[in-house]
């Protein structure tokens, strides 16, 4: 068999041997193939049948030709005469069409090998497309079978199912984790790139909060069957993750359920995670409980939410205030402030941790600031205990209370309450120019002392040398 036929032949047998594959399509394939060769033989392309008898597995290429009186000129590839079309069809007439087998001894090496890159091309494109069609609707799921084909700079090519390529970019690397050539992998598909891409096709990740999720769901079928459930995760991948998790069922423990018998199951997710430790939480809708969770093993003595102004946003947002014992921050801090990092992300707010010390020299001075409603003349103590119960306890509630609420309040008219405001205002400016004073020898006094046990550290250490 001449050398040409021979290389069309073998990549036609691809046909033959994909049982599996869409026969028609690689038909479609071969005979797009086989026309842009022509067209660079003949200079137009001819009319090519490629017809594949699945009985007996041959693959048939012929060229329609038109029955003519004389051949044209640079026509032979489109004409035939009525003399040799006989050959092919016995009573074929002037104007007819004569399926003629295609000699490929007539072709170049250089069309044969344009056929050859335009076949593997078109099979290139069709299998992108029908990975693209299967794996789209699988993005968030674990993609198993994945073993490791390189790592370059930081970057994880690895291949699904033994031949779809695909990546673990850096930044969807766990931290400390390493692999080598034949490792195996167990990713999410996070993105699949478009056929028309020049990248392998499937994106994977081994550090979204996802996969926590899916690890989690295959050890704990009481997950699918509704009974409990994952409601919040942060990650931070290959160092630390926490899951808030709740039951729909008064009859099982939540915590318990992803724990497992003896812990079996948050080992068996880790083990999967180089060790990554896992904190599971129960879940709660109330914030500051949830924080308090959120924060183990520190013990948090209260929660408090305050609104702050962020210098790096540039917009006041709400924080939470945890107060912790002064010899508890670091443990409620983490290494490198992750334990408070991902507490924060897991309740939806920056988490600021507070030294029971500090919160206690701050209660102080707040709690000086408050004036009793029963502090302010113009009330009397039956009108104070009506106030009271109404919700104006203080000076500052009264001033910040609305009108129409106090003057519903037994005893309060539109004079008495203009008496009321009036004083409960100059009280206020009283007291806070009083605290401050207090505040400002208070810091001096401090001043003194740290002044007064310096000297005498060091006079102790002349006394020493």
């Amino acid at each position: 068999m001449p050398d040409n036929y021979q290389r069309i032949e073998a990549l036609a047998a691809v046909i033959r041997e994909s049982r599996g594959a869409n026969q028609e399509l690689l038909l479609e394939w071969l005979k797009r193939a086989l026309v842009e060769a022509t067209e660079l033989e003949f200079g137009t392309p001819q009319n090519i049948s490629v017809t594949w008898n699945q009985r007996t597995g041959d693959v048939n290429v012929v060229t329609l030709k038109v029955v003519v009186n004389e051949v044209e000129e640079s026509k032979e590839h489109l004409q035939i005469t009525k003399r040799k079309a006989r050959k092919f069809k016995s009573d074929a007439e002037e104007g007819d069409s004569v399926e003629v087998p295609v000699d490929f001894n007539n072709f170049s090496r250089s069309s044969v090998n344009v056929f050859r890159q335009q076949f593997h091309t078109l099979e290139r494109s069709a299998e992108r497309e029908q990975v693209y069609k299967e794996y789209s609707s699988r993005i968030g799921q674990l993609i198993p079978r994945c073993v490791v084909q390189q790592v370059y700079r930081n970057r994880v090519n690895v291949r699904v199912a033994g031949q779809i390529e695909a990546v673990i970019p850096p930044e969807e690397r766990a931290r400390g984790e390493r692999f080598e050539h034949g490792d195996t992998v167990l990713p999410v598909l996070v993105e699949v790139q478009s056929p028309e891409s020049s990248e392998p096709q499937l994106v994977l990740s081994r550090a979204t909060p996802l996969l926590i999720k899916r690890l989690f769901e295959r050890e704990a079928p009481e997950i699918d069957e509704g009974i409990a459930e994952i409601k919040a995760i942060a990650r931070e991948a290959g160092v630390r993750t926490k899951i808030a998790v709740a039951s729909n069922d008064i009859r099982v423990d939540a915590v318990g359920t992803f724990v497992g018998m003896k812990g079996m199951r948050v080992q068996s997710v880790m083990r999967e995670l180089n060790s990554e430790r896992i904190d599971i939480i129960p879940w709660t809708i109330d914030k500051k409980l949830l924080v308090t969770n959120a924060l183990l093993p520190a013990t948090v003595i209260r929660v408090e939410m305050r609104d702050r102004f962020n210098e790096d946003t540039g917009v006041n947002e709400t924080v939470m205030v945890a107060t912790v014992p002064d010899d508890e921050v670091g443990r409620a801090k983490g290494k490198g402030g992750h334990n408070v990092r991902l507490a924060g992300q897991l309740v939806g707010y920056r988490i600021e941790i507070e030294e029971k010390t500090l919160w206690e020299d701050r209660k102080q001075w707040d709690d000086m600031l408050i004036i009793d409603i029963s502090e302010l003349k113009c009330v009397n103590t039956k009108l104070a205990e009506r106030l009271t119960r109404a919700g104006f306890d203080s000076a500052t509630r009264l001033i910040e209370g609305v009108e129409k609420r106090i003057l519903e309040v037994e005893g309060v008219g539109p004079v008495k309450l203009k008496t009321m405001m009036k004083e409960a205002k100059e009280l206020v400016l009283q007291r806070q120019e009083f605290v401050k004073m207090e505040k400002e020898k208070s810091r001096i006094l401090e001043a003194e002392k740290e002044l007064t046990d310096s000297i005498i550290d060091e006079d102790k250490k002349e006394i020493e040398e």
